[in-house]
């Protein structure tokens, strides 16, 4: 018995820390994505829910969802689902999300809907109406972070399957893409993508090396190291959908991005 309760304390510590860097990162971050607005019939009857009283949280805590997520971080971040959805082959999770307004002890109720894909990777997001999609993600007039905001349009270099040289095209159009935005105040967001093909966290790892080919290119072509920002998306965002984009060509590719700040 000691034991289980020393672990149980254990559990509620480092959930609290867990908790605690969340918020923390929340309150810093941009949101990547604005979730969708689904009408209440989208959502499951609050009679059958498991927590009809639904569940108090900051407004930071589901703003921290972002696709591509397994359910064990989302479970980490909202709990368990509200109506008795299980944690393998569910598609959807459904939640009942209490905020403050600010004003005394009133608060708004909102639905919280989850989508997974095949992979069950967070896919997609809804919630119950523009009031509450507007109480998790602020408009951003008056924030001074540096803001994905295009400049020029997106460059697109394509892969051919399981590798990660640029083409001798792909080089000239990344020379071509720098050449028409010269000066070394732009920052650069280089996202790597791969198709359906292979495992999550080859497809990840993939995407990330293609990224990093890409970025050592640009520096190459005067670009500095410090303004690039790079990352791998795996398969998650693919550019064309159909047949679960096995080997779709569109799909393995780089974005390169210019952003600016406000």
């Amino acid at each position: 018995m000691p034991d289980s309760v020393s672990h149980s304390k254990l559990g509620w510590c480092f959930g609290g820390l867990i908790l605690a860097l969340s918020m923390l990162q929340a309150q810093a971050a941009e949101p990547v994505f604005l979730p969708d607005i689904a009408p209440l019939s989208d959502f499951p009857d609050p009679a059958h829910a498991t927590r009809r009283e639904g569940l108090f949280l900051p407004l930071e805590m589901p703003r921290l969802l972002t696709p591509g997520m397994t359910k064990r971080q989302a479970d980490a971040l909202l709990g368990v689902p509200h109506f008795h959805e299980g944690l393998f082959g569910e598609r959807r999770w459904d939640y009942i999300l209490n905020f403050y307004t600010g004003s005394g002890t009133a608060y708004q109720i909102c639905r919280l809907q989850l989508r997974w894909d095949r992979h069950m990777r967070l896919e997609g997001m809804a919630w119950s109406s523009e009031e509450c999609r507007a109480a998790v993600y602020p408009m951003p007039e008056k924030r001074d972070v540096v803001a994905p905001v295009s400049q020029a349009p997106p460059l697109a270099l394509y892969f051919d399957f399981d590798k990660a040289d640029l083409s001798e095209k792909a080089q000239q159009d990344l020379a071509a893409f720098v050449a028409a935005n010269p000066g070394t105040d732009h920052k650069l967001s280089v996202i790597g993508y791969t198709d359906g093909a292979g495992p999550d966290a080859y497809n990840d790892r993939l995407s990330l090396v293609r990224a990093d080919r890409v970025s050592k290119n640009l520096v190459a072509l005067g670009v500095p190291l410090s303004n690039l920002q790079i990352s791998g998306a795996g398969e998650r965002s693919p550019a064309r959908r159909g047949e679960d984009g096995m080997r779709e060509p569109l799909n393995r590719r780089v974005m390169v991005m210019i952003m600016s700040g406000a």
